[in-house]
């Protein structure tokens, strides 16, 4: 495990993508300048600024390394560089895409955005602007955003959406004059790319399987109509990272192991990777497995870990395999650590009633049901934990998010309740040594929450 002090001299060449609003197009233009510089020979480590499970997926599918997570709301800026340091210790650059307009935070606050995140991590930015419905007027966008904060490390613009090569010379000499930045790339409308989504966003990178090609195409898009080596050229202007060691990533001396399997397939592959991090610095053994193809859990677990995903979209697949949701169950009430996120509650509970009415059998380790519902319950969210748990402790503030279209109904006897949110409604259920909840931790923020698992998990183990 990465110790981090031992990297605190180091250049971190970086730079963030973000967009005057969501929908400019920043996650194509991301992936396509990610492709671009693999294919250059360039080692790229991808960052989504947010609690975004998707988006990283794709990055690893065209650099070859796991996206990541940064998130000033959920874990502080001081752990938000930690995770930055800790990904990208061997990269030669960092591209962070950033989330919604540039600064768009929580609850219409800059906190949690992307000039937030920006800020912390000290990196030069690029905005994204879509200009298929404007000409000149692209110039008054861009020098809003320029002047709405100074501190705003903003070194440039890319312009999507262009119609044509009049368009493009209107545009940008608009931009540029206004601003006194470069325009870093203009992409032109034909040249979109697109990914197809559901009702949670974006299809997932382990579901769609996309083909080389498309990746070529990202590639393609970039070298074409995207300053490369202004992009280079200004990633390694940022600044050495300011970094006071809060050890987030650290070793654990003579710890004895633990097996922990981890439920990762096409429907349950939502994940913060700085978890599976900071799990095994504790010493979990990361042990993989799929709820939909294996027809039993791997030998020898002391845990589970059960993230979110798409259970409802699979769940005819979930259901048949009976086997493997007997001995989720078992393990349920054998009372191994099992924590469980989103996805991973409704699959411990007994059904889930999809969008169309019909119920499909889950594990039924938990005495609850699931209905779909076409409004979703989104949102980060602080909340007050009440009682003990595998991962917490009773009087814990934690901070999270959620983001689902499921509700919990027919909850049986037995259950405590996890959390208390802000309106005094309950969340989350404890049932033996069971965390589920729909709340999604990020564990940089609290790495005494993957410690408590993996400590609990070998009391198990050992019989204490």
């Amino acid at each position: 495990m990465f110790l981090i002090d031992n990297m605190s001299a180091k250049i971190f060449p970086r730079i963030v993508i973000a967009g005057t609003s969501s929908g400019a197009g920043k996650t194509t233009i991301a992936l396509a300048i990610m492709a671009a510089l693999t294919r250059r020979g360039l080692c790229v480590q991808g960052f989504k600024v947010g609690p975004d499970f998707i988006d990283p997926g794709y990055y690893g599918m065209v650099t070859g390394h796991i996206g990541r997570n940064l998130d000033t709301w959920m874990i502080g800026k001081e752990k938000t560089i930690a995770c930055l340091l800790n990904a990208a210790k061997t990269a030669d650059i960092s591209v962070i895409e950033g989330v919604m307009g540039f600064y768009d935070g929580k609850d219409g606050l800059v906190e949690g955005s992307t000039a937030d995140t920006a800020s912390a991590i000290d990196s030069p930015v690029l905005v994204t602007i879509d200009c298929s419905k404007m000409g000149s007027s692209a110039g008054a966008i861009a020098l809003g955003f320029l002047k709405y904060d100074d501190k705003a490390d903003i070194r440039g613009f890319l312009l999507n959406k262009i119609g044509s090569d009049h368009h493009e010379a209107m545009a940008k000499r608009a931009v540029e004059n206004a601003t006194g930045l470069p325009v870093i790339g203009c992409i032109k409308r034909s040249a979109e790319v697109t990914i197809p989504e559901r009702h949670l966003g974006l299809i997932t990178q382990s579901e769609t399987g996309l083909a080389r090609s498309y990746v070529d195409t990202l590639s393609g898009l970039a070298e074409k109509y995207i300053d490369l080596d202004a992009i280079v050229r200004i990633s390694k202007s940022a600044p050495i990272p300011r970094y006071n060691s809060n050890q987030v990533f650290r070793d654990i001396v003579n710890a004895s192991k633990v097996r922990v399997g981890v439920a990762l397939d096409r429907a349950f592959s939502f994940y913060y990777h700085d978890n599976f991090d900071l799990l095994e610095a504790f010493g979990a053994e990361l042990v993989f497995f799929s709820p939909i193809k294996d027809r039993y859990l791997p030998k020898g677990l002391d845990g589970l870990y059960i993230g979110g995903g798409y259970p409802e979209v699979y769940a005819r697949e979930l259901a048949a395999n009976r086997p493997l949701a007997a001995e989720v169950k078992q393990a349920v009430e054998d009372g191994i650590p099992v924590y469980a996120e989103c996805g991973g509650l409704m699959y411990l509970s007994r059904r889930i009633e999809d969008f169309d009415g019909y119920a499909h059998d889950m594990s039924g380790a938990l005495p609850i049901a699931c209905k779909m519902r076409r409004r979703p319950v989104l949102g980060y969210r602080e909340v007050r934990v009440s009682a003990d748990s595998i991962v917490t402790k009773k009087g814990d503030t934690l901070r999270g998010h959620e983001f689902h279209y499921s509700t919990i109904t027919d909850i049986g006897g037995g259950l405590a309740r996890a959390y208390r949110l802000p309106n005094a409604s309950d969340e989350g259920f404890i049932y033996n040594n069971t965390l589920a909840s729909y709340i999604h931790l990020h564990f940089a923020g609290r790495p005494e929450f993957a410690e408590r698992f993996v400590s609990l998990c070998r009391e198990k183990s050992r019989g204490d």
